[in-house]
Protein backbone atom coordinates (compact mmCIF):
# COMPACT_ATOMS: atom_id res chain seq x y z
CA UNK A 1 0.00 0.00 0.00
CA UNK A 2 2.41 2.13 0.50
CA UNK A 3 4.03 1.70 -3.02
CA UNK A 4 0.78 3.12 -4.34
CA UNK A 5 0.20 6.01 -2.25
CA UNK A 6 4.15 6.84 -2.77
CA UNK A 7 2.29 6.46 -6.33
CA UNK A 8 -0.60 8.93 -6.13
CA UNK A 9 1.47 11.52 -4.18
CA UNK A 10 4.34 11.51 -6.88
CA UNK A 11 1.86 11.31 -9.73
CA UNK A 12 -0.12 14.47 -8.63
CA UNK A 13 3.71 16.10 -7.81
CA UNK A 14 4.96 15.08 -11.77
CA UNK A 15 1.70 16.75 -13.41
CA UNK A 16 1.77 19.67 -11.37
CA UNK A 17 5.35 19.95 -12.47
CA UNK A 18 4.20 19.79 -16.27
CA UNK A 19 1.84 21.91 -16.04
CA UNK A 20 4.01 24.54 -14.13
CA UNK A 21 6.45 24.27 -16.74
CA UNK A 22 4.35 24.65 -19.82
CA UNK A 23 2.63 28.00 -17.58
CA UNK A 24 5.70 29.02 -17.39
CA UNK A 25 6.60 28.70 -20.97
CA UNK A 26 4.02 29.67 -22.54
CA UNK A 27 3.85 32.98 -20.50
CA UNK A 28 0.51 32.01 -19.13
CA UNK A 29 0.40 35.17 -16.69
CA UNK A 30 0.71 37.56 -19.84
CA UNK A 31 -2.44 35.45 -21.79
CA UNK A 32 -5.65 36.26 -22.57
CA UNK A 33 -8.06 35.84 -19.49
CA UNK A 34 -9.69 33.50 -21.37
CA UNK A 35 -6.80 30.95 -21.82
CA UNK A 36 -5.72 31.35 -18.38
CA UNK A 37 -9.30 29.54 -17.64
CA UNK A 38 -9.12 26.82 -20.01
CA UNK A 39 -5.14 26.12 -19.00
CA UNK A 40 -6.31 25.66 -15.09
CA UNK A 41 -9.43 24.43 -16.25
CA UNK A 42 -7.81 21.36 -18.00
CA UNK A 43 -4.57 20.90 -15.39
CA UNK A 44 -7.54 20.98 -12.45
CA UNK A 45 -9.23 18.42 -15.07
CA UNK A 46 -6.28 16.14 -15.36
CA UNK A 47 -5.19 16.36 -11.87
CA UNK A 48 -8.91 15.13 -11.14
CA UNK A 49 -8.51 12.24 -13.32
CA UNK A 50 -5.02 11.71 -12.28
CA UNK A 51 -6.33 11.10 -8.86
CA UNK A 52 -9.25 9.23 -9.29
CA UNK A 53 -7.37 6.67 -10.96
CA UNK A 54 -4.50 6.67 -8.82
CA UNK A 55 -6.67 6.64 -5.64
CA UNK A 56 -8.35 3.68 -7.29
CA UNK A 57 -5.30 1.57 -7.09
CA UNK A 58 -4.71 2.96 -3.66
CA UNK A 59 -8.12 1.08 -2.82
CA UNK A 60 -7.34 -1.97 -4.16
CA UNK A 61 -3.70 -2.11 -2.43
CA UNK A 62 -5.58 -1.71 0.43
CA UNK A 63 -7.86 -4.35 0.19
CA UNK A 64 -5.13 -6.99 -0.33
Amino acid sequence: MRRTTLQLVLGVVALDAVAIGIYYLVDMAHQVRQTQIVFVSVWTAATAITVAFLLRRVRVARRL
